[in-house]
């Protein structure tokens, strides 16, 4: 057996998990063949999952399997056998993520997600919402706007880029806080800086600081990267999408929401299921993904994309992830550029951006395009973000493409 293909078989989690992955495609020969569960083409390979994911070709084949069985009938019993696979998918992701599905909402993207959490949060004039200044601007703007409409205020705060460890960013959380905060909300991993944010010890110090906070992390960047356990980090709401890390349907996102909060939050939409009067709402989180007619198709599909996940963990995918990134921080750092990432590796992700001048990124991601076939992304910079479905040879490609181009980058 060679030694890429252990060092995979390692990352997946052995032989057994292997086998398993077989049933979706996963070629397992090799740590650096590309994984035939995905249907892109060599000379057009993603490496933007901080964007976009493609999805496994079994899960995309399940999604059309249901679409053309509800096509084929609309009955009630049809509808239902397409709609069981919601709950089922709840239920899955609900475990993988360590919370109950009670606290899970399906919803269409992260930024509903969070959105249901800034237009639900019962402010009042006078409270204060305090904000990563690198957050989407569902979680950002949409705070301003709703903050303009209760008589609440928003005060934002930066974490420098040459922060040398968690207990410093920990600080600048804690000291942000202050007597009439109510909220605190902030991105796990951010897109723009691929920045990682310590979420489980930001948590505990800002309990420990005024119990009273409602946090909320923006998990766009890590739901399906990163191996999450909401149970340990404690906060009180998350949002994520499916069609990123997770590599699932598109629109399909997801909304934890903490038992104890679930009441005190208004829903965004109101409708079936829930019943006659205000009281008959939805049991728990259900409540918050209640929007009338969904592509059942998609949501149904939705179970499938975690099975990939539960076959190949959440573990064994955050370690092959981190793999195929840390492959390419190296050969990129030997190329003496400058990065917008961090280098620290405490604050370190899968999303990697080189500094490059606004006016050149959409030439740089076509050059690199055009010289290695895989997609990036201008987004910071030059943004690289691989995931799983990445090889060493995709690697390979752009850092030589990077060379080639590198005076783009100044």
């Amino acid at each position: 057996m060679s030694i890429a293909r252990r060092e995979f078989l390692k990352v997946v989690g052995g032989a057994s998990v292997a086998g398993s992955l077989a049933g979706y495609g996963v070629n397992v020969g090799a740590a650096t063949a590309a994984i035939p569960a995905f249907g892109f083409a060599d000379d057009s390979v993603p490496m933007n999952a901080a964007n976009l994911c493609p999805m496994p070709t079994r899960v995309s084949e399940a999604q059309a399997k249901y679409a053309k069985a509800l096509d084929l009938s609309l009955s009630t019993a049809s509808r239902q056998a397409i709609e069981a696979h919601k709950e089922d998918a709840r239920s899955r992701i609900a475990s993988m993520l360590g919370t109950s599905a009670d606290e899970l909402a399906i919803v269409r993207n992260t930024s509903e997600a969070n959105n249901v959490i800034v237009q639900g949060m019962p402010l009042e004039e006078g409270d204060e919402v305090v904000l990563w200044d690198q957050n989407h601007p569902s979680n950002s703007v949409a705070w301003d706007v709703q903050a303009a409409r209760d008589g609440a205020t928003v005060r934002r705060f930066s974490i420098p880029t040459d922060t040398g460890s968690i207990d410093e960013v920990v600080d600048l959380f804690v000291g942000a806080i202050g007597e009439k905060t109510k909220v605190v909300s902030f991105t796990h991993i951010s897109n723009i800086t691929g920045f990682r944010t310590p979420a489980a010890e930001i948590c505990a110090a800002i309990r420990a600081r005024k119990d009273d906070i409602h946090i909320h992390i923006d998990g766009a960047q890590t739901w399906g990267a990163v191996d999450i356990n909401l149970g340990a980090i404690e906060c009180d709401s998350f949002s994520a999408s499916a069609h990123k890390w997770f590599m699932g349907p598109r629109e399909v996102g997801l909304l934890y929401v903490r038992e104890r909060h679930i009441d005190s939050i208004w829903p965004n939409v109101v409708s079936v299921p829930w019943g006659q009067t205000e009281k008959d709402a939805p049991k728990g989180a259900r409540k918050f993904d209640a929007l009338g007619q969904r592509d059942d198709a998609a949501v149904a599909a939705l179970a499938d994309a975690a099975g990939f996940h539960e076959v190949m963990t959440p573990a064994g995918i955050e370690a092959r992830s981190a793999m195929i990134a840390n492959r390419l921080r190296t050969g990129l750092q030997d190329l003496d550029v400058n990065f917008v990432s961090s280098a620290n590796p405490a604050f370190t992700s899968s999303i990697i951006i080189l500094s490059a001048p606004r006016a050149n990124a959409r030439q740089l991601v076509g050059q690199v395009f055009d010289d290695s076939g895989i997609q990036t992304a201008g987004t910071g910079g030059l943004r690289m973000s691989p995931h799983v479905y990445n090889t060493e040879d995709h690697v390979d490609r752009v850092v030589a493409a990077v060379r080639k181009n590198r005076a783009l980058l100044s």
